[in-house]
């Protein structure tokens, strides 16, 4: 399944490698959403500040945001830093990132799953999700401590039984 995705990534051309790089202008670079395969709608957004350009799918009306927009949306650098400064390294999410075409990790506020791009830190809202981050940020998010150390402390784990097996295998492959 991954292989057909990213293929449709490829033949349709949106695929930028290094999400840095400046082979167009932000605002003219169309993304695709890759849970419907559609052409994404850009939107204007009032925000304090500059307005800022946000993508929509017209059907699954998912949302995607360039680095940085979700804190301007949310204006909440405590749970906009929480989903988006300490992501892992390994993705749990099945999302393709719709601007780099790099795996997607899966960080979670409360009970609201964001899939955060682990390369361009992009984010990826399903339908309603912005407004139900709005509505934690009122409340006072309280980011929750433990489950960022687990989370670290499996990654940490799965590396070091990575490196391990790697080793071993070295051995017997000399």
């Amino acid at each position: 399944m991954y292989l057909v995705i990213v293929q449709k990534i490829i033949k349709s051309n949106k695929i930028y490698p290094d999400c840095m790089s400046n082979d167009k202008i932000e605002s003219e670079r169309k993304y695709e959403c890759h849970r419907c395969w559609l052409e994404m709608k850009k939107e204007e957004v009032e925000t304090f500040g500059p307005n800022i350009i946000i993508d929509v799918c017209p059907k699954c009306k998912g949302i995607w945001l360039d680095k940085g927009e979700l804190g301007k949306l949310l204006k909440d650098k405590k749970l906009t830093n929480y989903l988006t400064k300490h992501i892992g390294t390994k993705s749990r999410s099945p999302m393709i990132c719709p601007r780099c075409g790099n795996t997607m990790d899966i960080e979670k506020a409360e009970d609201i799953e964001v899939d955060v791009c682990l390369t361009c830190n992009g984010v990826w809202l399903d339908e309603g999700e912005l407004e139900k981050l709005k509505e934690t940020s009122k409340e006072g998010f309280e980011p929750d401590e433990l489950a960022k150390f687990e989370e670290k402390e499996e990654e940490r784990l799965y590396k070091k039984r990575n490196s391990s097996l790697n080793k071993f295998f070295k051995k017997f492959t000399k």
